[in-house]
Parts: structure tokens; sequence; C-alpha cells
């Protein structure tokens, strides 16, 4: 899987605090999820789909009850959910700014300066569309377009760290698709 295969990256370059604590945000079915539980970090993950948590439970029960004691699901809107100040070291998001509305992405981004403290370490993951993309065409991938750089304003306060650029050209869907320019991009970010 190339994101277990991204955050065994990031470990390397900052790695995670044993028993420490991360967030997932709009976690869909995400393998990191029970990756991260297995690397010995407790793991606070939010989605509001019960489909994408039905099929993450499923993956959570394949891993020692020892690391699913360390998940805790909480089943919610991200900008609703109770979740603790200032208590994780590690975040982990899989697309969530291609996934919500734009005008949405500051709230986004208070949940994430609420939750982190500094010397958290944010991954985060999006994707690029071209400038020629036909917002028509929007079967093809996420319903919203972020660049890296949009990203990177909306992090103000943290520093570009681990990774960042245009990594991989996604699956076939993607490559075969009228727009094939769409790409993945990876950012490291650290609250300051």
């Amino acid at each position: 899987d190339s994101n277990l295969s991204a955050v065994a990256e990031i470990v390397k370059e900052d790695p995670l605090k044993e028993n420490g604590h991360a967030f997932v945000p709009l976690c869909g079915d995400s393998k990191v999820v029970p990756y991260l539980a297995m690397k010995g970090m407790k793991v606070t993950c939010v989605e509001g789909s019960p489909i994408a948590l039905t099929r993450l439970r499923s993956e959570i029960a394949k891993i020692p009850e020892e690391a699913q004691k360390r998940i805790t699901i909480v089943e919610d809107d991200l900008f609703k959910a109770e979740l603790p100040a200032e208590s994780v070291d590690f975040i982990y998001d899989t697309g969530s700014l291609v996934a919500i509305d734009p005008a949405m992405h500051k709230d986004y981004f208070k949940v994430i300066q609420k939750v982190s403290k500094p010397g958290t370490v944010c991954y985060l993951e999006g994707i690029f569309r071209s400038p020629g993309f036909s917002e028509d065409n929007l079967n093809v991938g996420p319903p919203f377009h972020v660049t890296s750089e949009m990203a990177s304003a909306l992090y103000q306060g943290w520093s570009l760290g681990v990774e960042q650029g245009t990594v991989a050209m996604l699956d076939s869907t993607f490559k075969n698709s009228p727009d094939a320019s769409h790409a993945l991009y990876r950012m490291g970010l650290k609250r300051e």
C-alpha cells in the first residue's frame, strides 16, 4: 500500500513517538489507522460515513487486540466532534482538503490547530489537477482541487519539512481519464 510506504518514509525522517498520539481526520477506511496502532501509537480517527467505518473496523479486526485497544474511532462530523486539545504528536491527512469545500478549509485548520501542539508532525496528501481541468469531469477524482501552495498558505505557523512535491500519478482511473494530469502530492509539516 503506497500510503503505508509513505508513512514509513516519514517515520525515518521524524520518528513516531512510541506511545505517542496520532490523529487521522476524515479517515475513511484508511489502512494507516491500524498501521499506526501496530507501531505503538494511540490513534484517534474521525469519520462520518458508516460505510467507510464498517470497512475500517474490518481492517482493525485483523490486527492484534492489544493494538486494537489503542484506536479510538469518533463517528461524527469532524467540525462538531469533541476532540482533546493539544493532544496529538502526529496527524495523517489522506486528502481531507480535496474532500471538503474550500470555504470550510479555515474551519478544518482550526480543528488541526486545536488537536496539535508544538512539534506535531502533519503528513498531508492531496491531488493536483492541471489548469485545464474541467469541473464537469469530477467523476475522475475528489470534488475539490487543492495545490500544495494553497495547503502551505493554510498551514501558517507550520514549517515545511519531510517531503513535498508531485510524487506519483494515481491509479489507472486517473491515468486513463481525459485529463491525465492528476497527481498525488505529499507534504510534511511541523507545528512550530
